[in-house]
């Protein structure tokens, strides 16, 4: 593999570049930089750490699928309701349902989707006692699994939803 010069790489980049409108073209030039030693220790580097815009699909996903895919996704023998829209729940349930042994809705919940399925009446009214009353349906139909978690959706921490006194209840 032969080495490129910094000509070279910055001709690439204006070509990578060149086929973005103006405004994307703008945004995604901060991400992409020659690699020249000169410019990392001027503490100028590509910008990467940085929250996702509100609305756009990324790479990364979002702060609510992150709870559900990788932190309590790999517990299977609880049950994970996504409080919000159902179409966060059913963007997130595609991960981490493989290796799990058990009967799924007997005493293994990874591969269902629970939730609470917010409409716009509830983001007027707010979604309390929905959450309330899907937590009591759980308890009965699926007795036997292991404890419930609750993520919270866009929505949700936008109109303030007070989930932790409705799971604390509950509990």
């Amino acid at each position: 593999m032969s080495t490129m010069t910094r000509e070279e790489t910055d001709a690439l980049i204006a070509e990578v570049l060149e086929v973005y409108p103006d405004k994307a073209k703008k945004d995604r030039k901060k991400h992409l930089a020659s690699n020249d030693v000169t410019v990392e220790q001027s503490k100028k580097c590509i910008t990467s750490n940085r929250k996702s815009l509100p609305g756009v699909m990324t790479i990364r996903g979002c702060a609510y699928a992150g709870s559900k895919g990788v932190v309590w996704g790999p517990i299977k023998d609880m049950i994970h309701i996504s409080h919000g829209p159902v179409g966060c729940g059913q963007y997130s349930r595609a991960g981490r349902r493989n290796y799990y042994v058990g009967t799924t809705g007997v005493d293994t919940f990874g591969t269902m989707n629970f939730t609470s399925d917010f409409q716009e009446k509830d983001i007027v009214f707010g979604g309390d006692k929905k959450l309330a009353k899907l937590i009591e349906e759980i308890e009965t139909l699926f007795p036997l699994h292991k404890g419930i978690s609750v993520q919270s959706e866009c929505p949700i921490g936008l109109i303030g939803d007070d989930i932790e006194s409705v799971s604390k209840k509950a509990a």
